[in-house]
């Protein structure tokens, strides 16, 4: 199955892409498709590491909702699913 992730913010200019697709098995969770696209992208890796740090540090939607309403970074993602990546910018 096939899901879309897009970065959103100041950070979206500093990658090559602002959107891409993923690869995953059907039924698979969140955490597995940022993990995916960790690995497999050099733009998303050079600012995560993992999915967890992603959570801590950006606000993430799954078709318009917090992830944080949905069971996290375990939210199961069905195909066709549009993820959204807000960074948390802090100033000081």
């Amino acid at each position: 199955m096939r899901v879309t992730v897009r970065f959103r913010g100041p950070l979206a200019s500093q990658m090559t892409n602002q959107q891409y697709s993923v690869d995953v098995e059907e039924g698979s969770s969140l955490r597995t498709a940022l993990q995916t696209l960790v690995d497999r992208k050099k733009a998303v890796e050079r600012t995560w590491k993992d999915p967890e740090t992603m959570d801590r540090e950006a606000l993430i939607l799954c078709n318009e909702v917090d992830i944080g309403l949905t069971g996290g970074l375990e939210t199961a993602l069905k195909d066709g699913d549009k993820l959204v990546v807000l960074p948390l910018v802090h100033g000081g």
